[in-house]
């Protein structure tokens, strides 16, 4: 009885001692649960919390890259209301319904800097539809209010009664930095039958609605030339946007010798693009005519050769196709060549013009190129 007694008093702290370490086990599994819930449910309140900055951030990097647009919209508008209008660039409409395509030609400034002459190109439409008299023209010169130079004189004539506009505008002082712009409305426009009983525009009626305009511009609206459109049904006024400094400069003064202007902006410019259309067509039929030989030299070996025979015939054609071109180059070189410029080169020429101003030269930003 002593032996069992004292077996079982042994075998009692064992059974403790599990107990314990189940204990411990399970209070470590309680622990890490309690952690676990905690991580998760710290992680939720976090991203709940972050979400609102996110958006923050988000919205303000939408309204950064919107801001930068509208601002890189706006200097670029800038830029190109103080320049020059590109050669080719067709003069935009800053009303009334399009009467044909007018194109900015040669633009150039003389030695001294005080005279400005630049090439109107008009298309078959425009001289169809407009008059080739430069006297039936009304101008328009647009300065900014703080434009510098007060004494400006312009004039419009053409070269030809199927030639092209020229506008000069001159300064009694060099020109600043600065553009400005030109508005040209034919008077003496040339009507279809439909639209002879259209009532005539009065000089007085378009001076107030192109003043009523600029005056009504604000400082980021942009005159659309898509938004004139055939249904417009004022006069048509074509604009060009001119800055003296960023034209091309020429080593010579014209003054008021309206033959020296001629001469270097269309004949000389001409005598030397016929001169170069002549030798460009001669190379290529220098080119041509080899070609031509190789062909000839394997249809002697060998009269079958069909690839040979067909080459022949197309590099024939070309010959004959830029012979004729060269000739008509060489007849238009020599014609300019030999041209003499009468003493009223530019025809009868209006002289008048009416000085506007506007606090907004960045309407007149817009080009339909």
């Amino acid at each position: 009885m002593f032996l069992k007694s004292k077996k079982k008093s042994k075998e009692k702290p064992k059974k403790e001692k599990k107990k314990k370490k189940v204990d411990k086990v399970d209070k470590v599994d309680k622990v890490n649960e309690k952690v676990a819930e905690k991580e998760h449910t710290f992680a939720d309140v976090k991203m709940y919390r972050i979400m609102p900055l996110i958006a923050l951030v988000g919205f303000i990097i939408m309204a950064f890259s919107f801001g930068t647009i509208i601002k890189n919209n706006h200097d670029y508008k800038v830029m190109l209301s103080r320049i020059t209008m590109k050669k080719g660039t067709n003069l935009p409409l800053f009303q009334g319904g399009s009467k044909g395509n007018l194109t900015v030609g040669n633009v150039i400034v003389s030695k001294d800097k005080k005279h400005l002459a630049a090439e109107i190109k008009y298309d078959d439409t425009a001289h169809q539809q407009l008059s080739a008299f430069g006297k039936k023209y009304k101008l328009y010169i647009v300065t900014s209010k703080g434009y510098r130079i007060e004494n400006l004189s312009a004039k419009y004539g053409f070269f030809g009664t199927d030639g092209n506009g020229v506008l000069t505008v001159a300064s009694k002082v060099p020109f600043p930095d600065e553009a400005f712009v030109v508005m040209l409305y034919d008077k003496g426009q040339l009507i279809s039958t439909q639209d002879i009983q259209a009532q005539a525009v009065q000089d007085d009626t378009l001076d107030k609605s192109i003043t009523k305009q600029l005056a009504g511009a604000s400082s980021s609206s942009t005159i659309d030339p898509s938004s004139n459109s055939n249904s417009d049904t004022r006069p048509p006024v074509y604009y060009v946007r001119l800055n003296p400094v960023s034209s091309k400069h020429v080593d010579y003064n014209w003054g008021d010798n309206e033959r020296k202007l001629v001469d270097n902006l269309f004949i000389k410019q001409n005598i030397a693009k016929y001169k170069k259309q002549v030798k460009d067509a001669n190379k290529k039929i220098k080119l041509a005519q080899n070609t031509l030989n190789e062909y000839n030299k394997r249809l002697k070996e060998n009269p079958e050769d069909d690839t040979a025979q067909s080459g022949k015939e197309q590099i024939e054609q070309s010959i004959d196709s830029l012979q004729r071109q060269a000739q008509v180059a060489t007849k238009n070189y020599k014609r300019m060549e030999a041209y003499r410029i009468k003493k009223d080169a530019l025809g009868e020429e209006q002289t008048n013009f009416k000085r506007l101003t506007t606090n907004n030269m960045q309407a007149f930003s817009g080009s339909t190129n």
